[in-house]
């Protein structure tokens, strides 16, 4: 599905990786601040070019140095939801989500969302007509999931789209995540640095420090290894009930 290896510096910082994901349903990209996150799935995205390496999506070469490639954000077939939602203020939700459908111009994919079921999906039907002004902080992210989706993406990336919200909306937004990949067969890059939401939502994981791929697995033991390198600072890990059941805790 992914094969990605890159360089990338910015400053002092190099980001290095390579790695490879198969048909995953949600894999998480897991490190604390600084460690190159958002930075990977913008290179990703085109929004950032890599010095050096290749980035091949579904088989299609997105980027390639060595070959000149570089294909712009539009021509990768992806979606992208920021950890703002970046909905377009003078347009209604209904708006909003139809600029998705702009870029829906990919091949078709099997059971391909329409307005119709991402509206359903995502409960913002009754919120069709608002403009963003008039949503709350989770109506609004959920708007912006709604439009990625309607660009019938290949590959949907989420850079930490639940960081401004509180613990009773994240909670909802996280069940509305877990649904795509088994609707709508559209694999999900996760970003973020809380354990909690791995647990919730990955079916793998991608453990980066430093601009590097420390581990690659299943969440829970590569939770594991970044609790022993100290990337999970007690008691922040601990306090979640998730995270007790995945570590025997009592």
């Amino acid at each position: 599905m992914l094969h990605v290896n890159i360089h990338k510096k910015h400053g002092d910082f190099e980001l290095h990786l390579a790695f490879q994901l198969a048909e995953c349903g949600i894999a998480v990209i897991f490190g604390p601040s600084g460690s190159g996150k958002t930075s990977l799935i913008n290179c990703i995205a085109g929004l950032e070019t890599p010095d050096a390496g290749q980035i091949i999506c579904h088989g299609d070469t997105c980027f390639n140095a060595a070959q000149g490639i570089n294909l712009p954000p539009e021509g990768r077939h992806l979606g992208y939801v920021f950890q703002d939602a970046r909905l377009f203020p003078h347009l209604s939700v209904r708006e909003n989500l139809r600029f998705g459908l702009r870029f829906n111009n990919a091949p078709a994919i099997k059971n391909a969302p329409d307005m119709n079921d991402v509206a359903d999906l995502l409960d913002i039907a009754p919120l069709l007509h608002r403009r963003p002004a008039h949503l709350s902080g989770g109506e609004k992210q959920r708007v912006a999931i709604g439009r990625a989706l309607l660009c019938r993406p290949r590959l949907l990336l989420m850079d930490e789209p639940l960081s401004s919200l509180d613990m009773g909306l994240k909670d909802g937004l996280m069940a509305y995540i877990a649904r795509i990949p088994k609707l709508w067969n559209v694999p999900v890059l996760y970003v973020t640095h809380s354990p909690d939401e791995a647990l919730a939502l990955g079916n793998s994981m991608l453990l980066l420090r430093h601009g590097r791929l420390e581990a690659q697995g299943v969440v829970e033991e590569t939770l594991r290894m970044a609790h022993g390198m100290g990337l999970l600072p007690y008691p922040t890990f601990y306090q979640s009930g998730a995270a007790h059941e995945a570590f025997g805790i009592a």
